[in-house]
């Protein structure tokens, strides 16, 4: 599990040319970050799963930037009728769900981070009023 054997995943999801590819290294290295802490014990960072679950995370990181320095939105008008059309949005909801698919398919090797409470009860002390 390195930067980059994620952005080799990466580079599967998306045409990246050589420039964009270096610009999505930090992605990358982040989503690896993300995830290396949540491995269970006993799990190789080497499994393919960690690799495709953090090219999606990256993925879907880099086009949440290039959503955040650009406007990708279409404006088309004739007469009365109009039509917008924005793309990226469509290709963040994509890489949303390829993040979630992906990491849904790795569960089996992270800790469960989670908390839930099903009820609280609270006793009060001999001392209190």
């Amino acid at each position: 599990m390195s930067q980059w054997s994620t952005l080799g995943q990466l580079r599967l999801l998306t045409h990246l040319d050589d420039n964009a590819a270096r610009d999505a290294l930090p992605f990358c290295a982040s989503a690896l970050a993300q995830l290396s802490p949540l491995l269970k014990d006993g799990v190789s960072p080497d499994d393919p799963r960690v690799d495709a679950a953090a090219a999606s995370i990256a993925h879907y990181m880099l086009l949440m930037h290039q959503e955040s320095i650009g406007d990708d939105i279409a404006v088309f008008k004739a007469g009365d009728i109009s039509v917008h059309k924005n793309e990226r949005a469509k290709r963040i909801a994509m890489a949303a769900t390829m993040r979630d698919n992906a990491l849904a398919a790795a569960q089996t090797l992270f800790r469960d981070t989670g908390f839930a409470a099903d009820s609280v009860a609270y006793r009060r002390d001999e001392g209190e009023r």
